[in-house]
């Protein structure tokens, strides 16, 4: 069953539950029964995500001015602590959603499979750096998790140092975030696994909501 499966199979156990019970007929009742047994089988399993999204934040994190951060994603390895992971790069069109996979990085130039254009590889996106809300920074992060076919982990990241200075840094060597990505050692860590966004939106929370709960947490 997939994220939309689960979040269609909850919303019509919603709606029969909803019925008073001398409503629902014989047909009914075995559709919410069929319904919930699926339900219950699909989260009585581990979901493994593909990807993960991972927000770092600074110092000047606010719950409601505009604060800095870095965006990167990662396809994902085995271990909830970043172990195996594999860096992943956005295609520099800013109008292709073209992600760029380690595998397709095998030389000077990198062909993005979404745009079929030819770029070089120090042109690829490693980070997204923003200034946002808490409410846009939820927008980024939702945008980001569609883009990745609903198929990642959220990974939030606190550290000590103001993010805006190693931006500053960034922006002096190139755009791929080698800096950013030596940081990835944060004080502070907060996981959103995809198996409890499933469960949350299934019982009726909306993305957008759950990501800026999770983010002013």
């Amino acid at each position: 069953m997939s994220f939309h499966g689960a979040q269609e199979s909850a919303d019509l156990f919603d709606s029969l539950e909803q019925k008073d019970v001398g409503e629902i007929s014989a047909s009914d009742k075995q559709i919410l029964d069929e319904k919930k047994a699926a339900l219950d089988k699909f989260f009585a399993k581990r979901i493994e995500a593909k990807y993960k999204i991972e927000v770092q934040f600074g110092k000047a994190r606010s719950t409601w001015k505009p604060f800095p951060g870095a965006m990167s994603i990662y396809l994902s390895g085995t271990k909830l602590h970043g172990g195996g992971d594999e860096k992943l790069y956005l295609c520099p069109d800013d109008n292709c959603y073209g992600i760029i996979y380690p595998t397709e990085r095998l030389g000077p130039s990198v062909m993005c499979r979404s745009c079929e254009m030819m770029w070089d590889e120090n042109k690829l996106v490693g980070e997204l750096m923003f200034n946002l809300t808490p409410a846009n920074w939820a927008q980024a992060i939702h945008k980001m998790f569609l883009r990745l076919e609903h198929k990642a982990d959220i990974y939030l990241k606190y550290h000590p140092e103001d993010i805006r200075c190693r931006a500053q840094a960034e922006v002096a060597k190139s755009r791929q975030g080698d800096m950013i990505n030596e940081a990835r050692s944060a004080r502070a860590l907060h996981i959103y696994p995809l198996q409890n966004l499933i469960k949350d939106t299934s019982a009726g929370a909306q993305l957008y909501d759950r990501f800026l709960a999770f983010i002013q947490a």
